[in-house]
């Protein structure tokens, strides 16, 4: 069963826009949940300006966000380390889902899919050394760093004087908006992030600790996010993650 927020979407996510409320619906199973995911996919083109239409899953294996940029559904994931990818209503489905779905046998999936199962085999061959005392090649196998996430775009590690340089300018406080849905993004001169979602009164209804790296990226800094994406760095006064823009509050 799967908890789905709803927003800026009707309530069957036929239609979009920022007159739908929030709404949470809880013990959802797979038939509606493909049926919210296909109904967005083709919804996704209505949207109006002021209006972020987005659908976020809570699985017992994770927490996967569906958003609607473009007329085109971008999907991102903590669970199998996807950010930013644009994929049809079927391809999210069986990721979320983790079915191997005939209906979708595309290289993306199978990828991700592959990179799901990878994560799950690590987990038990760490538990496995740690009970039965395994030897050291072992361990240090189960315990190696995963592999890049493939969705980012190239970036090279910034030494320490001119990445505690961009982390002093960019150091701050940044919202999307001041409504409940928008998100704020409070970034530390240490590389601490706090990605956070707003309820009612930009009340905080979630929110993720993430730990940033400074980078360059395409000859201009940015900061690499948690391994999920990066923050990129357009001006004084603003800040871009997963192709949402972010404004720098006031003092």
């Amino acid at each position: 069963m799967f908890t789905v927020t709803l927003h800026h979407l009707s309530p069957e996510a036929k239609k979009a826009g920022a007159e739908h409320a929030d709404l949470q619906l809880s013990d959802v199973g797979e038939d509606q949940l493909h049926r919210l995911i296909d109904a967005f996919g083709k919804c996704a083109t209505q949207a109006g300006i002021d209006a972020k239409p987005e659908l976020r899953v809570d699985a017992p294996h994770g927490r996967f966000v569906v958003q609607a940029i473009q007329g085109k559904l971008r999907f991102n994931s903590w669970t199998v380390r996807v950010g930013g990818a644009d994929l049809s209503p079927e391809q999210i489905f069986a990721i979320i889902t983790g079915s191997e779905d005939p209906r979708s046998p595309t290289v993306a999936v199978e990828s991700f899919m592959r990179d799901a199962k990878r994560v799950r085999r690590r987990r038990l061959a760490l538990l496995a050394a740690l009970v039965l005392g395994t030897n050291a090649t072992t361990a240090w196998l189960a315990l190696r760093p995963p592999p890049p996430n493939p969705m980012l775009p190239a970036y090279q590690l910034l030494g320490s004087a001119p990445a505690e340089r961009v982390l002093t300018q960019v150091a701050g406080e940044y919202v999307s908006g001041t409504t409940a849905g928008a998100r704020g993004l409070t970034i530390a001169r240490d590389g601490r992030v706090r990605w956070a979602t707003f309820g009612p009164d930009l009340t905080v209804a979630e929110s993720s600790d993430l730990k940033a790296h400074a980078v360059e990226s395409s000859g201009r800094p940015a900061l690499l996010a948690g391994g999920l994406g990066l923050i990129e760095i357009p001006d004084a006064a603003s800040v871009v993650f997963f192709n949402e823009t972010y404004r720098r509050k006031s003092p």
